[in-house]
């Protein structure tokens, strides 16, 4: 057995080339513990002390390729007979504009060439992907990932299987970022007595709904060792990530769908070269909260923000008031209660254009003004929104097209089609934008509409799933990945097109949490949980997920809330982006001062909202969210560490003690906290009243 090894730091993270008899895995570890690497377990030794052929790292599999005779064929694509052929080459370290660059290749004799092109910023995570130039005969691609994170845990020759957490977010309508965490004891990823044998995990998801079952997130914590590991991926339509415990370890891997799970399959001619979407990696030492921080700073792109963005303006949404139905008349009448507020957006939700079709409504694919609703047209409302000092928005979902529409009678042929039939789902079909034609329509559509119109806020909906696949390429699912990859074009034409746009990504709610679409969008929809308690579990977990300056979050103000209900309502908003919603041209004088009690509060929060790390995420033993019960609390560190905000919540758990570890600070100013306050011992204390909803945000200072 001979093994090599060749390091480089990116950052805080070393990348760990193990090579193995000639095959070679990929192992990330924090910089200051490579010392700390265990040969054995590097090397894959069995519990009967000899050795099983390692893994591979670049887990591209062709069609017609054999795949490791391990009890694995059928269940994964990976460890294939191209991946093995793939042999490692070196690896180039480079600098360029301060970000660190390496890029590792890996070769065969049959003409492939594979890349994995690391770099880093710094900002404690890896930028990913990987590329495949064939100079050899032509091939058809089954598997191409994004990423590979191997012999997780490095640092002892067996873990205990308990001691090893496998994280997961959960992902379904309104109920958006659940945590799901198994220990490897529980799925018995542990060695067999001979060490033959492998274990896989697969989450994916098969379209164009890319949230639905799972967010493209794994993580792997070793308690004992006090490491964890990160990854996320760029997932706009079909994703796998899996995780394969092997030679006892754990690898985790994934990208675009493929084979097996999105009947994905691509030809790669002679000379052509093929790239992957982006994935994000990082390991720390801490927990999964302190991985997660890390990986969400990859949003963190300063240069990106909109100066209308930078203060994280408040914004109200009409869709929880009117439900569907925006009348001009009935819109106006709360303009200057909203603009009192200091919302800074005005946005009309679902039912601006004209959408009935004899006794049909909720049509769309036309985008025709409705003018019962604006009889004045859409551009007169939108110039009475400006005169109080606030920016117009609308609400948009043009990649689908109801079946009652006219773009569906009449064009029948700008329609995804599988099998040559229509996909058509529930009566929406969709438009495929691979087809000049579909473009040419949304331009004087959507984007002339938004001009002329004077709109500076697009809410950008997606409320239906094409499914598996559709014509139009060697596979279903590199159709749909052709066609995703229009549709992104075409957001990105928009934004070019209307340079100062705000773009608001919404999926039914939360169906596109993934990085692509969400770095598209200056925020995104959190969740379609408008009004239920539910909402705060389902806003503190996307914290893993999403850095809260992008997270749109309701404050619906019912009709029938009193003050406790507001408050509450309002500190679930404080969580991340507020969006009120609701009819707020009745409220009673004690309604609206707390609103704008809260909005100034709020104010003093955004800095550490925009630029910090979410440290604690305590679920306060919820364990559902149609009947929300427990005390959750969340706390949010600034990025000089001189203030953090505590955010805490007793639903149905009335004169709840809360004792919260803050550490050296003081309480600097609270919203709805209690009277009895106070920080003793690191800890911050309180009890909560009777109300069946109780929320609170306390925002602390640290002592000198």
């Amino acid at each position: 057995m001979t093994i090599d090894k060749k390091f480089y730091n990116l950052g805080d993270i070393a990348v760990c080339f193990i090579t193995v008899d000639g095959v070679t895995e990929t192992v990330f570890v924090p910089a200051d513990m490579t010392d700390r690497l265990n040969d054995e377990k590097l090397a894959g030794i069995s519990p009967l002390g000899w050795m099983i052929s390692p893994e591979t790292q670049v887990h591209i599999a062709l069609s017609g390729d054999g795949i490791s005779n391990d009890f694995s064929p059928g269940n994964t694509l990976r460890n294939s007979d191209t991946a093995f052929s793939l042999k490692f080459k070196g690896a180039k370290y480079e600098e360029q504009s301060g970000k660190q660059i390496l890029i590792a290749a890996f070769e065969n004799d049959k003409g492939l060439v594979a890349r994995q092109v690391y770099s880093c910023t710094g900002a404690g995570y890896l930028e990913t992907y990987t590329e495949l130039e064939n100079r050899g005969d032509n091939v058809i691609v089954e598997a191409l990932p994004s990423f590979n994170m191997a012999r997780i845990s490095p640092f002892e020759r067996f873990d205990d299987p308990n001691d090893i957490v496998i994280h997961r977010l959960l992902s379904n309508w309104s109920g958006e970022g659940k945590l799901y965490s198994v220990s490897a004891a529980d799925i018995a990823f542990e060695a067999s007595w001979s060490g033959l044998g492998v274990r896989t995990m697969r989450i994916s998801q098969t379209g164009t709904m890319p949230a639905r079952g799972y967010l493209p997130f794994i993580s792997v914590e070793d308690k004992k060792n006090g490491v964890c590991w990160a990854a996320e991926t760029e997932a706009p339509a079909s994703w796998t990530i899996e995780a394969v415990f092997r030679n006892n370890a754990i690898s985790v891997g994934g990208g675009r769908g493929d084979f097996l799970s999105a009947h994905w399959r691509k030809t790669l001619k002679t000379g052509e070269t093929e790239k992957t979407n982006k994935a994000y990696l990082t390991v720390t030492k801490g927990s999964l909260e302190n991985a997660a921080a890390r990986l969400a700073r990859h949003f963190d792109d300063t240069d990106e923000i909109k100066d209308v963005e930078r203060d994280l303006p408040v914004l109200y949404n009409e869709y929880c008031y009117t439900w569907g139905k925006p009348e001009a008349k009935t819109l106006e009448k709360m303009l200057p209660e909203i603009a009192a507020l200091g919302c800074k957006y005005f946005v009309i939700d679902d039912g601006w254009f004209y959408n009935v079709y004899n006794d049909k409504r909720y049509v769309i694919g036309d985008w025709n003004v409705n003018k019962e609703y604006y009889p004045e047209g859409l551009k007169a409302f939108a110039d009475k929104v400006r005169s109080y000092g606030m920016i117009p928005g609308v609400w948009y979902e043009f990649e689908g097209v109801s079946e009652h529409s006219d773009v569906y009678r009449d064009h029948p042929d700008w329609l995804l089609t599988r099998d040559g039939k229509i996909i058509n789902n529930g009566g929406r079909a969709f438009l495929d934008f691979r087809k000049e034609e579909v473009l040419n329509y949304l331009r004087e559509k959507v984007i002339k509409n938004l001009v002329n119109c004077g709109i500076g806020y697009m809410k950008v909906d997606y409320n239906s799933n094409a499914g598996f696949g559709a014509d139009g390429a060697e596979s279903y699912g590199e159709a749909i990945r052709q066609h995703i990859d229009a549709v992104l074009a075409f957001f990105e034409e928009i934004k070019r097109s209307v340079p100062s746009l705000v773009l608001e990504i919404c999926s039914s709610g939360g169906m596109r949490h993934e990085p692509r679409f969400l770095s598209l969008g200056d925020m995104c929809s959190f969740s379609d949980a408008h009004e239920n308690a539910g909402g705060v579990p389902v806003a503190m977990n996307l914290h893993r997920f999403i850095p809260p300056r992008k997270l749109q979050i309701w404050a619906t103000i019912r009709d029938d809330n009193n003050a406790d209900d507001v408050k509450f309502t309002v500190a679930k908003a404080m969580l991340g982006r507020i969006c009120f919603s609701g009819n707020l041209g009745n409220k009673p004088q004690e309604i609206i001062d707390i609103l704008k009690e809260s909005v100034s509060f709020y104010e003093k929060l955004k800095p550490t909202i925009a630029n910090g790390d979410t440290i604690t995420i305590e679920n306060g033993g919820i364990s559902t969210y149609l009947f929300t019960k427990g005390s959750p609390y969340l706390v949010r560190r600034s990025a000089d560490g001189k203030k953090k905000i505590v955010y805490a919540f007793a639903i149905d758990s009335e004169n709840h003690d809360f004792s919260i570890d803050c550490g050296d600070y003081s309480v600097l100013d609270t919203f709805n906290a209690p009277e009895n306050t106070h920080i003793a011992d690191g800890k911050l204390l309180f009890t909560s009243g009777k109300e069946k909803n109780f929320g609170c945000v306390i925002l602390l200072q640290k002592n000198n």
